[in-house]
């Protein structure tokens, strides 16, 4: 009995192994292109669940936090803190992170075979931003935006076709 046991032990041992050891995570291959058709037409919207300031830990975020991209024009509604440099003031009413302006310089790129990389720039008349947003195939997504006049921040959350939005 003691045999048996020692045995059965052993061998879900092994089973355990072989599945944490094998460190490829499997993606779905039909996910995976619905992922790249959205990343290469422009038209998806990334709900964001999180916020990482540069000089704070990582907070959460309120439900309806997003950025949308459709029709060449990023439209986010993104809450922001961190510290500006030069930032309006007063009436000029400084937008930071919820504007609605015309992509510049889209560029998507696949480094790994698990993600894609989408790099834009944006002129929104107070602030010039790059966007730097990393999505994994499994539609988990993160952006890093760096405005020329405020600190870098960066967002987690996970991409959806425009659909989600009605």
């Amino acid at each position: 009995m003691r045999k048996v046991l020692l045995l059965l032990s052993s061998l879900l041992m092994v089973v355990i192994l072989a599945a944490c050891g094998s460190g490829k995570n499997v993606v779905d291959p039909q996910r995976v292109e619905a992922v790249k058709t959205l990343l290469e037409s422009r038209q998806y919207v990334i709900m964001v669940g999180s916020m990482r300031p540069l000089s704070a830990p990582t907070m959460s975020v309120s439900q309806g936090q997003k950025m949308i991209l459709r029709d060449g024009t990023v439209t986010c509604y993104l809450p922001y803190a961190g510290s500006g440099q030069n930032v309006g003031y007063g009436a000029s009413g400084y937008k930071a992170l919820n504007f609605s302006s015309a992509i510049l310089d889209y560029k998507v790129t696949y480094p790994k075979e698990d993600r894609a990389q989408i790099t834009f720039r944006v002129d929104n008349g107070d602030d010039n931003y790059r966007f730097h947003v990393e999505v994994f195939m499994n539609g988990k997504a993160t952006i890093d935006v760096d405005p020329r006049g405020r600190d870098a921040i960066s967002y987690s959350g996970m991409l959806h076709g425009l659909d989600i939005l009605y």
